[in-house]
């Protein structure tokens, strides 16, 4: 028996370590399926905490090396996407215009032309922009493979001894060749957790230094663990996170293989829910999706919400030379903030997987982005401000901070394009089908297949997706996520007045039992 099995048989639930551990051989050969669709299901990832992570198996060296396709500049790749969003946003405004008199006799032409613009100029140009954005995507390829700088591992806690030694489990089967080492800082957990983590740490034989911070946000804890390191490179890890065998080294790489004015990469956050069932699991996935893609938008053209908490690599000494991590709603994309406005760099190294658990909802995308233009917003009033370097980071800035404002307007107008639509009157719904509508359904179309292409390198598969599964790109559209943008925007902005600036509540980490695979 191994070092993690002897680890988590003093545990109730081993599901976990199906990641770690080589998977049960059936006790009914009769039962066992075919060849292939064991083997399809052994690398499947679902969305949901109720199923185990398939066996992780490290990234093959020759993943990400240098191919024969040239490279195009993010200069250009900016340009090309603005070109291509202003031209399909002119195209849907001659044609809306053209056609637009029956509206325009409803409601005079000035303000039939506020209700194009809200409903169908606007949203088709964003649209429009995020998919053209994620088709010219194409990171660099490494140029470090094996990378051996020190690295030091922060993770702050309080009250998840489980999580924590989930978490250490999946750090002692990294595949990383440097020296790794561990400061966990305890918040005032009032629990176990510290103890049980430097048991887990003997066991693991992981170095491990455990601090206490009692009564402490995550930013000061961090910022504790940060006085204690000594190494270049520090990777905040949060409790709960479950390491890819390779994500440290696909970080480091992706870090070592940047310009040097590179501060951090931001790995990848595959977000499992907390909650069960079918409908849960799609919501997860749709908002890993989400979120991945405005990963990859921001990364390319450098813009703060490039930030994930999850699993990210930093400069020790840029970390400091920002005076570390800032009290605040959304701690890692101030953070990210301060580097682009010094003129360094954030990337994001889509194989360097995070799973994580969250209890995921319909409003939870909405959520987010409440957070982080609240985030944003508190980076922006910071007194010493200085402009951003690259001139395409300032308008993702703007686009960003406008987001909520965007929200509400295309709300108001929503609402009456369907009244509108109530008494016959179609042409606005008609034009927000034609022009906005496929651009929406293009983008998770394009982070699916993104998606698939990076687990399949990971030697993994996404889920197969059912009937309902289908409809599940339309959660991405304006339609649908603007409304709930404003409500739960609202929301998150009254709970982080009453709750205090501190990052989201966590879920308690909770592992129900696999269900039976149909």
């Amino acid at each position: 028996m191994g070092v993690a099995d002897q680890l988590w048989c003093r545990d109730a639930d081993t599901t976990l370590m199906a990641a770690v551990t080589d998977p049960p051989a059936a006790s009914d050969p009769s039962l066992e399926p075919s060849a292939e669709s064991s083997e399809a299901e052994s690398r499947e990832v679902r969305c949901s905490a109720a199923y185990p992570l398939p066996h992780l198996h490290p990234v093959p060296d020759f993943v990400g090396l240098p191919s024969s396709r040239r490279y195009v500049t993010v200069q250009s790749k900016f340009v090309i996407a603005q070109v291509a969003a202003l031209s399909w946003t002119g195209f849907a405004a001659v044609i809306s215009f053209s056609l637009g008199q029956g509206l325009a006799e409803l409601v005079s032409w000035p303000y039939a032309v506020v209700l194009l613009v809200a409903v169908v100029w606007i949203p088709a140009y964003l649209a429009a922009f995020t998919a053209i954005t994620l088709v010219l995507d194409d990171p660099p390829a490494l140029k470090v493979v094996r990378p051996g700088t020190p690295v030091t591992v922060l993770i702050p806690v309080r009250d998840e001894r489980t999580a924590l030694v989930a978490t250490l489990a999946y750090l002692a089967a990294q595949d990383y060749d440097g020296p790794l080492r561990v400061i966990v800082v305890d918040r005032g957990s009032t629990d176990d957790t510290p103890n049980e983590a430097r048991r887990a740490a003997l066991r693991l034989r992981l170095d491990t230094e455990v601090l206490c911070e009692p009564d402490s946000d995550r930013a000061a804890a961090r910022n504790a663990g940060l006085a204690r390191v000594t190494t270049p490179l520090i990777v905040a890890v949060d409790p709960g996170a479950y390491l890819h065998p390779s994500a440290v080294r696909l970080l480091v790489a992706r870090l070592s293989s940047s310009p040097s004015d590179t501060a951090a990469v931001a790995g990848d956050a595959v977000v499992r829910n907390h909650q069960d069932g079918s409908g849960a699991e799609l919501l997860a996935a749709e908002y890993a999706l989400g979120a991945n893609a405005v990963q990859r938008v921001n990364a390319l053209f450098q813009g703060a919400l490039v930030a994930e908490g999850a699993c990210s690599v930093f400069r020790t000494d840029a970390v400091r030379a920002v005076n570390g991590w800032a009290t605040g709603a959304a701690q890692d994309v101030q953070l990210t903030w301060r580097f682009l406005e010094r003129g360094w760099r954030v990337f994001y190294e889509p194989l360097a997987l995070a799973f994580t658990t969250e209890r995921i909802t319909i409003g939870s995308a909405a959520r987010r982005r409440a957070r982080y233009t609240w985030g944003l917003l508190a980076a922006l009033h910071e007194p010493g401000r200085r402009p951003l370097r690259f001139p395409f980071s300032r308008f993702l800035t703007a686009l960003d901070v406008a987001t909520p404002v965007l929200d509400l307007v295309f709300t108001i107008a929503w609402v009456q394009a369907v009244v509108f639509l109530a008494f016959g009157q179609f042409m606005l719904v008609g034009f927000y089908l034609l022009f906005v509508l496929p651009m929406s359904l293009a983008a998770p179309a394009l982070a699916r297949r993104y998606q698939r292409d990076v687990l399949d390198e990971a030697g993994l598969a996404v889920a197969r997706r059912g009937g309902l599964g289908r409809l599940a790109p339309l959660l991405w559209t304006h339609a649908v996520q603007a409304p709930i943008g404003v409500w739960s925007g609202l929301r998150e902005i009254q709970r982080l007045r009453d709750e205090g600036p501190d990052d989201v509540t966590q879920v308690p980490l909770r592992v129900p039992r696999a269900r039976p695979r149909s």
